[in-house]
């Protein structure tokens, strides 16, 4: 991989830094700093960095071809370097996709709802109610009980 990338390299290199009239000196300077880029990329076998750098040269030598800044020709023989290049690049294997990542939610408990008699100011004025209410019941179950004696008593 690395000695057919290194001629494609050396072509693009040679692209950039050609005839002194057919490209800005400027334009030179980025897109050898984007070769660079595309080189040490694709040495490292970074494919998705490598293709990224690519695009990015594509892109520079088109704005500076459009600018004026890069002769015609000198925009195709650099061109057709990085298409080599990128024919090399494709054959570097993509990267395996990461382990999947396993979330465990643990959902909050429902809210606790307290009784009436547990809320609030008007908790000890409730107690007492169910006092009271407790009290008559008893007076009234007593009362049943007498009855029912009683009533035993009168029928023997």
């Amino acid at each position: 991989m690395k000695r057919v990338l290194l001629p494609a390299f050396a072509l693009l290199l040679a692209g950039c830094g050609s005839a002194p009239e057919s490209a800005d000196p400027q334009v030179r300077q980025q897109l050898s700093a984007q070769v660079e880029a595309v080189k040490a990329a694709a040495l490292g076998n970074d494919r998705p960095a490598a293709e990224a750098a690519l695009a990015e040269l594509n892109r520079q030598i088109a704005t500076a071809q459009a600018q004026g800044k890069l002769a015609p020709d000198n925009a195709r023989v650099i061109l057709t370097a990085a298409d080599r290049v990128a024919e090399d690049v494709r054959t570097i294997p993509l990267p395996e996709p990461p382990q999947p990542v396993i979330v465990t939610v643990t959902p909050e408990p429902p809210p606790v709802q307290q009784d009436e008699d547990q809320r609030g100011p008007g908790n000890q004025q409730h107690q007492k109610d169910w006092e009271k209410q407790r009290k008559e019941w008893e007076q009234q179950w007593k009362q049943w009980q007498n009855q029912r004696q009683n009533n035993g008593k009168n029928q023997d």
